[in-house]
């Protein structure tokens, strides 16, 4: 019981944090970004995820899945996310991270626990998806973000 309550309370504390990528109010053209995820074994996959819209921490594909698979062990299975964005400019913090199912793993093999963050300033097109990719191995960390079409976003 003990371990659900503080499950429950890091859950809160997590998304007490993030704010809703369309402002109050906001009524203008909006775009949508997807982020990805990929499984590498049962219990360890990667995440390329958008995490900030100008600063603001907001909900994304990592943090959904983390509370989704809460209580199963180490099995780690990553969840489909997007959210719609404001089409307008603005700066978008990319990630990318490795993620294991339980906390002890992350610790034991805590070497390849690959990360990589970027921020890219652009104006989202109305009504077009955009998807986070990347790429975590010991030889290279990248995270971009690409169009509805494959093309990169500059």
């Amino acid at each position: 019981m003990k371990k659900l309550l503080v499950a429950g309370l890091a859950c809160l504390l997590i998304t007490a944090c993030a704010t809703s990528p369309i402002p109050d109010g906001y009524s203008g053209p909006v775009a949508t970004v997807r982020d990805t995820a990929m499984s590498e074994t049962a219990t360890r996959a990667q995440f390329f995820f958008l995490s900030e819209i100008d600063g603001n921490l907001i909900e994304n594909g990592r943090s959904a899945s983390k509370r989704a698979n809460s209580g199963r062990g180490f099995n780690l299975s990553p969840q489909s996310f997007s959210r719609q964005v404001p089409a307008k400019q603005s700066t978008f913090t990319l990630k990318g991270e490795v993620e294991y199912g339980a906390p002890i793993q992350a610790m034991m093999n805590a070497g390849t626990l690959y990360k990589v963050e970027k921020k890219v300033t652009f104006t989202p097109q109305s009504n077009k998806t955009y998807v986070v990719k990347g790429v975590l191995t010991a030889q290279k960390q990248d995270v971009w973000l690409e169009d509805d079409t494959g093309q990169g976003v500059p």
